[in-house]
């Protein structure tokens, strides 16, 4: 029983790191399409790019920061389980 609960939280473990993975290439994804294309029309000054980029980046940042932390509990209870 205590394989079959390790080999779910292990497939848990994957799932959030895939989910980072994915905020991630979101992001970037988000960034190189819409945030900087909307750059160029309006010119803004350097303050307002920064501070956009920030409010993108910064919970993207912390959803990606975040799943990984849990994979890696996750990863340590399962070898704690053996």
């Amino acid at each position: 029983m205590m394989i079959l609960g390790a080999l779910i939280l292990l497939g848990a473990a994957i799932a959030f790191i895939a989910i980072g993975a994915l905020t991630i290439f979101g992001g970037a994804n988000a960034t190189q399409a819409q945030v900087v294309p909307g750059f160029r029309p309006d010119q803004p000054g350097p303050a307002e790019r920064a501070l956009t980029l920030l409010g993108v980046w910064g919970p993207v940042a912390l959803i990606a920061l975040l799943c990984l932390l849990a994979a890696i509990k996750m990863f340590g209870l399962v070898i704690g389980a053996f």
